[in-house]
């Protein structure tokens, strides 16, 4: 068994001298400092108000109380990292890969790395972890269903090499991707298991080797033991386990990592807090970053330091109208044509949305087409040209919302819509009180002919009754932190297919951007067609998902909220490449561990 902390250099643990304080975190003086910065490089926890420090693990198939992310992802490495707002992959353990042939991606690792305890890390470690999350979805998969939609096996040749074996063919970037993706849990936050560690060693055999009898003890086993607590990880990061309290985690630097001499700052720390919001340690120099929650409102920007400046402004969140399309549900409803729903976009109208925009949201300009709104923004993606054909939606057409109704078959009398069958055009909106968009549909809908029925519940029974297909409506929010991550098939196909009902194969109008469809019709395979563009990398499938999306419209983009992190530059310097700083969800871990990055301490 590995051996845990064997780096402290006292028998009290700091633990005793941490006390907590109402609003921050108190330091008793003359032990770990005050509360001004000094070359400690102090971070506010994400998971402050969740999972105590001194009761998580670094176990990446326990989901339950996991710090395998907060602050495994800063203790232990990866691979490689995967940049999903700029869709490109940065060398880390991992020095180089290529695909041997179509159907096999080699990784060469590093000999520079080595675990906290001195041991050599090498590729058999981080396949021990690929072999037991395949062997978990082995298990969990149906008869005849392949446990991982690409990743076929994971092998060890030589301690530099790890082999991916794909069960088709795949470009060489979606094929990395997939390798260094999450499993079962997060396993792509870190290298997490040690090939020659006695409990992991017992773990990967006994799933390699039990029948399906004994499988459910093993993973009932595997997926809710907290090994290694976080107290006693052996990492293989930039930083290693000092000390962790109950609202503190100190980290120090490992002398041994490649990137160390680059580190000018001895130590790195977690600070919790009553709540998830950093804006107030951070305004007091309490901490000196954040990973989310910025940018602030207006009125909150005065309160921030001097040197306040945003790192991850890739990413963003959407808020949508989500429509129950209603294939393969018992529920009747009068949105099951995407005319309707189309029908219900146009009548909407956003302008009237901006006099009442809160906080830091922004209305999402552009035509529905499942787009990141800040990609579209700056232009950085050529879907921002390929829209500008694409059918407008927010705009109050009632014009052309009447004739798509009238397609369909729907009468409008006295000024009220009245569908097929003869009965008051009625929507039931499910939920989306609170939030501004939602109101001022309600009214552009009633105004236009159309009855409202709105529905408040808990959120069991909505996200049943979503679930279920037993609504027309409902408010939707989703995280939107790339353009390819926007169509991962265990989201689209998978996730947003059970809670939208959408068929999966749908014809498109065509050409691409003429809803009239002056050239026909193309039946399209929504899940087919991303594994089609997973494979070759042909932009034309991402163009045709878009306009699906567009001529389909599951879901509608209302507005877009930034989902940045900050640091103060007064005392720290941050420089990496925009695809690290600006375009992943955890740069603040991952930037004093990479050589073309640095966190430098200035103060």
């Amino acid at each position: 068994m590995l051996e845990g902390n064997s780096w402290w250099s006292s028998d009290q643990s700091r633990r005793d001298v941490l006390k907590y304080a109402t609003g921050g975190t108190a330091l008793v003086a003359g032990c770990l400092g005050g509360s001004s910065s000094t070359d400690r490089f102090r971070v506010f926890d994400p998971q402050s108000s969740g999972t105590l420090p001194s009761e998580r693990h670094c176990n990446p198939f326990n989901p339950s109380q996991r710090g395998t992310w907060h602050p495994g992802a800063l203790i232990f490495d990866r691979p490689a990292i995967h940049s999903p707002a700029e869709d490109e992959v940065y060398p880390l353990v991992a020095t180089d890969w290529e695909m041997a042939d179509d159907t096999a991606l080699e990784f060469t690792f590093s000999d520079e790395w080595t675990w906290h305890n001195g041991d050599q890390l090498v590729a058999d470690d981080w396949v021990m972890q690929l072999q037991m999350a395949l062997a978990i979805l082995e298990y969990q998969a149906e008869d005849g269903e392949r446990p991982h939609q690409f990743i076929e096996s994971a092998e060890a040749p030589d301690e530099r090499t790890a082999r991916i074996n794909l069960h088709d063919p795949l470009s060489e970037t979606v094929a990395v991707q997939n390798a260094i993706a999450d499993f079962v849990g997060d396993e792509s936050r870190g290298i997490f298991t040690k090939h020659d560690d006695d409990q992991w060693s017992e773990w990967h055999q006994q799933l390699r080797e039990a029948d399906d009898a004994e499988m459910e003890s093993l993973l009932e086993e595997i997926t809710s033991e907290g090994y290694q607590m976080l107290e006693d990880a052996v990492g293989n990061g930039p930083f290693q386990v000092a000390d962790i309290g109950d609202n503190v985690m100190v980290f120090e630097t490992y002398d041994d990592h490649p990137n160390a001499d680059n580190i000018n700052f001895s130590e790195y720390s977690l600070h919790l807090y009553e709540n998830n919001n950093p804006t107030q340690p951070y305004a007091n120099d309490e901490v000196d970053a954040a990973h989310t929650q910025f940018p602030v409102e207006d009125d909150v920007k005065s309160q921030l330091p001097g040197g306040h400046t945003l790192i991850k402004e890739s990413f963003s969140t959407n808020k949508l109208f989500s429509f129950n399309c209603g294939h393969d549900v018992s529920y009747d409803t009068p949105l099951s044509s995407a005319n309707v729903r189309k029908a219900v976009c146009h009548v909407f109208d956003r302008d009237q949305v901006k006099r009442v925009l809160e906080g830091v949201n922004r209305m999402f300009d552009w035509p529905s087409c499942r787009v990141p709104g800040n990609v579209l923004d700056s232009g950085s993606h050529e879907a921002a040209e390929w829209i500008q054909d694409f059918t407008e939606y927010g705009l109050n057409d009632t014009e052309r919302a009447a004739e798509l109704l009238e397609r369909e078959g729907f009468e409008r009398d006295g000024g009220e819509w009245y569908t097929p069958d003869g009965d008051r055009f009625e929507i039931d909106v499910l939920g989306g009180t609170k939030r501004k968009e939602f109101g001022v549909l309600k009214d552009n809908l009633n105004e236009f002919g159309i009855a409202t029925n709105q529905e408040e519940v808990d959120d069991a029974t909505l996200s049943e009754r979503r679930q279920n297909g037993e609504f027309d409506i409902v408010p939707d929010g989703s995280s939107a932190n790339g353009v390819r991550a926007m169509w991962a098939l265990d989201l689209v196909p998978g996730w947003l297919q059970q809670i939208t009902h959408f068929d999966p194969e749908a014809e498109i109008p065509m050409p691409v951007g003429d809803p009239e469809g002056s050239s026909g019709t193309k039946t399209i395979d929504v899940e087919e067609h991303i594994r089609e563009w997973q494979i070759t990398d042909d932009d034309q499938y991402h163009k045709e998902l878009m306009w699906w999306w567009n001529q389909t419209v599951p879901q509608m983009e209302t507005m877009y909220q930034p989902d940045a992190g900050a640091y103060n530059a007064d005392n720290w310097e941050l420089d990496a490449p925009d695809g690290i700083i600006d375009g992943t969800e955890d740069a603040l871990y991952l930037i004093p561990k990479m050589d073309e990055a640095s966190i430098e301490y200035t103060g």
